[in-house]
């Protein structure tokens, strides 16, 4: 399994048009976790009953509430520290008679990680580069016979495809090929053989019908 991600423009108020936009990586998440999710993915790979993981978390997160707004600092563990932040409403000085305590209000929570959980993470992701949705597709130049064909001279040679193969035959973006070979498997234009990583595209029942060597 991987961590998706994309590139996306970094914001410059002061780059001029014509010089080379600056792109910054960020995670494409999969999905988001609903707590009930969290819990029972969790009891599947602790073996831990679902009733307790919840009761568990549930009076953990409680009891965190009381300890952070009673002005402490939680240590939880690998993961690191949790802490509270303030903020003034106006502006203050040194001189006592001008600061009052309605001007001083609780901000955020914030947490650090601590180093191992850091490279913990590090030693178990995997990245891999998907095109968001969410971010402007760059034109696509070929025609989806002139891909055909090129999937065509690929697979008289080869027999199989992958996803990674196919985007470099056809230069799409590794979120639109990924489409298209769905879209063809759909169309009995190609079959998939095994999942994730390790899938292979081979011909299907209508290759011959469609696909014009």
């Amino acid at each position: 399994m991987s961590a998706y991600y994309d590139f996306y423009e970094t914001p410059s108020p002061g780059q001029k048009k014509e010089n080379k936009k600056i792109l910054h990586a960020r995670i494409y998440p999969k999905r988001t976790y609903t707590k009930e999710e969290f819990i029972e993915h969790a009891s599947k790979y602790q073996h831990l009953p679902k009733n307790v993981l919840g009761a568990s978390l549930g009076v953990l997160i409680d009891d965190l509430c009381d300890l952070l707004a009673d002005g402490n600092i939680v240590e939880l563990g690998e993961l690191g520290f949790l802490s509270t932040s303030l903020k003034c409403l106006r502006k203050t000085d040194d001189n006592q008679q001008k600061i009052r305590a309605e001007s001083v209000v609780f901000q955020n929570v914030h947490l650090r990680i601590s180093s191992t959980f850091r490279k913990r993470i590090i030693h178990k992701m995997t990245l891999e580069r998907v095109h968001s949705p969410s971010r402007k597709a760059a034109a696509i130049t070929s025609s989806i016979e002139e891909r055909k064909a090129a999937l065509a001279v690929f697979l008289k040679a080869n027999i199989c495809i992958t996803r990674r193969e196919y985007v470099q035959i056809t230069k799409l973006t590794p979120y639109a090929a990924m489409n298209e070979l769905n879209n063809l498997i759909q169309q009995g234009i190609l079959r998939r053989r095994g999942s994730g990583r390790s899938a292979v595209y081979v011909a299907g029942e209508k290759y011959n019908e469609e696909i014009k060597e």
